[in-house]
């Protein structure tokens, strides 16, 4: 593939590294300071886009335009995925796969965790929760992928109806789900997924050691992707 690159910061650089290593060429590289434009996307094959919630919308727009495929790795942006999916429907000649998380582990520790819900689904005295940590440069809090999470338990638990992720002060209700998180030093990444009861803990943890797993994910959606058309996720490809 001839890659464009939509954000050429750590994540970026470490695709690009990957990518190379794979026999990939990165024919173009867009950040603040070189956006991307139509006519630059001319002569590449797939998008891959790790920018930020701010510009995200446009490189898909962008995409889409030059009739593209993009792979898209930003968070922040998913209320306007509605938008997004007319637009690709209406162009029918590029696809979309998003993912809050490419990693090819944590796509597996979200299938685990789905599973762990299920079977936790009418065991009421176990009360879920969701921590992650992370590097305090992380822009976001609670992270995306610790959001995915949340979604996963929220739609498996009835007896949680609410998603906390601020601060509580007091006593949190019984059916809320409490999302938190950690910002310090240089943390790759740490999700756990805990239920808790009177008598024992149980703990679901993924730990990152580098961004290598994410670029390997990102890089696998995107062969996955190539040819495809209208919008997909990490729960699609094939692990």
């Amino acid at each position: 593939m001839k890659i464009a690159l939509m954000g050429y910061g750590k994540m970026g650089k470490e695709i690009e590294a990957i990518a190379l290593a794979l026999g990939e060429t990165v024919a173009q590289k867009f950040d603040i300071d070189r956006p991307a434009d139509v006519a630059s996307l001319s002569g590449v094959d797939m998008c891959i886009e790790f920018s930020t919630p701010d510009t995200v919308v446009g490189n898909i727009q962008l995409a889409i335009e030059a009739q593209k495929d993009i792979v898209v790795g930003t968070t922040g942006w998913y209320d306007k995925i509605p938008e997004v999916r007319n637009a690709l429907k209406k162009s029918g000649r590029s696809g979309l796969l998003y993912s809050a998380n490419f990693s090819i582990g944590v796509n597996m520790y979200f299938r685990i965790v789905a599973a762990a819900a299920e079977l936790m689904r009418n065991a009421n005295e176990y009360d879920p929760y969701i921590h992650e940590l992370h590097h305090r440069q992380k822009a976001d809090s609670p992270s995306g992928t610790a959001l995915h999470l949340a979604e996963i338990l929220m739609n498996r638990i009835d007896r949680k109806r609410e998603v906390m992720t601020h601060r509580i002060d007091g006593k949190i209700p019984f059916d809320a789900l409490h999302v938190t998180s950690t910002r310090v030093g240089s943390l790759a990444g740490t999700h756990t997924v805990g239920f808790d009861s009177e008598w024992d803990l149980i703990e679901l943890t993924h730990t990152a050691r580098s961004r290598r797993g994410f670029a390997l994910g990102a890089l696998r959606a995107a062969r996955w992707l190539k040819g495809r058309k209208g919008v997909y996720t990490m729960d699609d490809v094939e692990l």
